[in-house]
C-alpha cells in the first residue's frame, strides 16, 4: 500500500526527460482554468508546491505578463531543470511539509495534484506551511471528496489521498473558500474526471 514517504522517495528518485514528458503538457486544458482562476485577482508572486518540471509555470507565463515565478520540488533534477528553463524564477530542492520560506513571502501558493500523495497524518503540517507562507491566496487542484468512505475507496483502490478540502482549510482558519468541479472537457479519463476540483481560498490575515 502506498504511504507518504514511499510516495515521496518515488518522486524524489524519478528519472524522466523533464522537458518532453512535462514541460511540453503546457498546454493543458486544466493548466488554463489554473491561469484562469489566477486571474481573478490581483497578485505578484507565485511559488508553486511541486512544480515538476514547470508546465503550470510556462501556461501563467504565457497567459499572464509581469509575474514572479518559483517552485519547489524533492526531485533535484526537476529543479535543475526549472532553474535553466525559467531565468530569474526562484527554484529550491524541498518539501512543502517544511517550507524554507519567511512568513507571508508569496502572494500565492499554488498545487496541481501534490497532496494526493499527502497521507492524512501528514496533511495537516502541510495545510499549516500553506497558512503560514501564503500573503493573499491559494489555488489548488486536488482530490477532493465530502464522504469518508468514498476517500477510503479511492485510496484502497488507487493509492491516492483526497480531503475535504472546504472542512480542512476552514479548520485552519482560511475562509473565502471556493470549490469548482473541473470541467468534464479539461480531463476526459483517469480518475481526475470523477476527483478533481479547483479549489481557492484565502489564508488568515497576519495578526
Amino acid at each position: 500500500m502506498k504511504t507518504t514517504k514511499s510516495q515521496t522517495k518515488y518522486w524524489e528518485n524519478r528519472k524522466i526527460d523533464w522537458d518532453k514528458s512535462y514541460l511540453s503538457t503546457w498546454n493543458h486544458p486544466h493548466r488554463y482554468i489554473l491561469s484562469v482562476i489566477l486571474n481573478t485577482f490581483e497578485w505578484h508572486s507565485l511559488m508553486e508546491l511541486g512544480v515538476g518540471g514547470g508546465a503550470n509555470l510556462k501556461n501563467i507565463l504565457t497567459v499572464l505578463k509581469g509575474k514572479q515565478l518559483g517552485g519547489i520540488d524533492v526531485n533535484p533534477d526537476a529543479i535543475e531543470f526549472c532553474k535553466k528553463t525559467f531565468k530569474g524564477g526562484i527554484f529550491r530542492t524541498e518539501s512543502a511539509e517544511d517550507l524554507l520560506m519567511s512568513d507571508k513571502s508569496s502572494d500565492v501558493l499554488l498545487s496541481d495534484m501534490t497532496y494526493i500523495y499527502v497521507g492524512p497524518f501528514k496533511i495537516n503540517k502541510h495545510i499549516k506551511e500553506l497558512k503560514r507562507v501564503a500573503r493573499n491566496m491559494v489555488v489548488l487542484f486536488e482530490f477532493h471528496e465530502t464522504k469518508w468512505y468514498n476517500r477510503l475507496k479511492l485510496y484502497l483502490k488507487s493509492g491516492y489521498f483526497s480531503y475535504n478540502w472546504f472542512k480542512l482549510l476552514k479548520k485552519h482558519g482560511f475562509y473565502d473558500i471556493v470549490i469548482m468541479k473541473m470541467p468534464k472537457d479539461a480531463w476526459d479519463e483517469g480518475l481526475q474526471t470523477k476527483y478533481a476540483y479547483y479549489i481557492k481560498a484565502k489564508p488568515p490575515k497576519r495578526l
